[in-house]
């Protein structure tokens, strides 16, 4: 993922958290776009859809979600890196119709899926880009990744969008506004963790940068 993918992807995720999830609107006639997100969904309507339309991304939304219409698509030589690091990370499976295995984006979404052969993965060559889509998709690689440091605030929201698992290790909490704390929406990803006193407890010290402005500690 380049330094360009990145900024886009974390600008665009950003402001998609401020709405609903969309729900499929049906016109007439439907682009493969539409359809695409249809079948992915629905992959019984398939004998009325088009698949020789859809572009790399349309086959993307359906793959991700649809593995065995992997056997439709014949663009494969057209998905660009990026595109492969986001169908791996759900489906990396799909990897032998890769012409492009030895590209970093495509390892980090090997990486990202929890592959059970990730400890071959060679790292060494994967851009800042790429080691956040591996950390934001996959926690537990959090210890392996070298550039650490260079997380960004914007990248520390996204991550924490994703997961709760790396709160504690988040520096930025208190760089946060009040409007990224309500995109975050952070204690519902919590709450699931709590087992015992001592936890809640913990829970309360994490989490009192969205109430700061409350009287939480009265």
């Amino acid at each position: 993922m380049t330094n360009a993918e990145l900024n886009t992807f974390l600008d665009l995720e950003w402001n998609c958290a401020a709405f609903t999830p969309e729900k499929i609107s049906v016109s007439a006639p439907l682009s493969p776009k539409q359809w695409a997100r249809i079948i992915s969904r629905h992959p019984e309507l398939q004998e009325f859809c088009s698949f020789a339309e859809f572009t790399p991304a349309d086959w993307v939304v359906v793959l991700e979600k649809q593995l065995p219409f992997a056997w439709r698509c014949s663009c494969w030589k057209d998905f660009t890196p990026h595109q492969w690091q986001r169908l791996l990370r759900h489906q990396p499976t799909l990897l032998h119709y890769c012409e492009i295995p030895d590209h970093p984006a495509v390892r980090s979404g090997l990486l990202a899926s929890d592959w059970p052969l990730e400890k071959e993965i060679d790292t060494s060559d994967f851009t800042l880009g790429d080691w956040f889509w591996t950390v934001k998709h996959n926690p537990s690689t959090w210890f392996q990744c070298p550039c650490r440091e260079q997380f960004t605030k914007p990248m520390w929201w996204s991550l924490l969008y994703s997961s709760a698992d790396l709160l504690p290790d988040c520096p930025c909490l208190d760089q946060f506004s009040d409007e990224d704390w309500r995109r975050l929406n952070i204690v519902p990803k919590l709450k699931d963790r709590i087992r015992n006193c001592e936890q809640f407890r913990k829970l309360i010290d994490l989490t009192k940068y969205p109430f700061r402005n409350s009287k939480f500690n009265e």
